[in-house]
């Protein structure tokens, strides 16, 4: 080989390497407005997404679309004549349940798409045959949300709560298994923040502090 060309071709492929190399890319839920706030039963999920909602429309005259996955869900189920209400869902052979996810998380990653949105749903659904997944790959892929919120409170409180309640009929948990379930959905939610690259947030919903979780979920809302 020539060595004047050797030493071009050299120096031509030491100054390519010294480049800097962008490589621009947008991770999953990346822009999305999409927020998957989540609880188990008894833990004031709602009064929380409520008053964040609200916290939104006062300071910014903004208002944020909240669509229930569980009620989605009940639309889906309901329509095939398969349940009278949302309790019955439970009941369902988990092969139905997880077919009824499908064709709801494809309902509502439709309408989330321009506006800002909270999906408000549970990581894990307790079934008779155990706990089925609120947020299987399907569902939280195809919502792409930019944060997976666990709404949590101390398991006594929600007992308390529980057993105060007389709108909905919910299966009796002593405190231990409150807890142990509240552990479960945080490996949960942690799973779909793999698999679509939201962060994880919990949000501590304690005692008469409804207004400072609240204001945990409005931060998150408008980051």
């Amino acid at each position: 080989m020539n060595p004047v060309f050797h030493r071009r071709r050299y120096n031509e492929d030491t100054r390519r390497r010294a480049q800097p190399q962008y490589w621009w890319f947008m991770p999953m839920g990346e822009g999305n407005n999409l927020v998957i706030v989540t609880g188990i039963p008894g833990v004031g999920k709602t009064t929380v997404i409520t008053t964040a909602v609200d916290m939104v429309k006062k300071k910014h005259n903004e208002t944020v679309i909240v669509l229930n996955f569980g009620t989605a869900m009940f639309e889906v189920a309901s329509k095939k004549g398969l349940v009278k209400d949302r309790d019955e869902m439970r009941r369902l052979p988990t092969k139905t349940q997880r077919q009824i996810q499908k064709l709801a998380g494809k309902s509502i990653a439709q309408k989330a798409r321009s506006a800002r949105v909270i999906v408000d749903t549970h990581t894990l659904i307790q079934t008779g045959n155990g706990y089925l997944i609120g947020l299987p790959e399907w569902v939280v892929t195809a919502l792409e949300p930019k944060t997976i919120v666990l709404v949590e409170a101390e398991p006594d409180k929600i007992a308390a709560r529980r057993s105060e309640d007389p709108t909905r009929t919910r299966d009796s948990q002593d405190v231990g298994d409150i807890e142990v379930h509240q552990q479960m959905c945080r490996a949960a939610a942690v799973a779909g923040g793999t698999l679509t690259g939201a962060t994880v947030r919990v949000i501590k919903n304690r005692q008469g502090q409804v207004e400072a979780a609240a204001a945990d979920l409005y931060q998150t809302l408008m980051e």
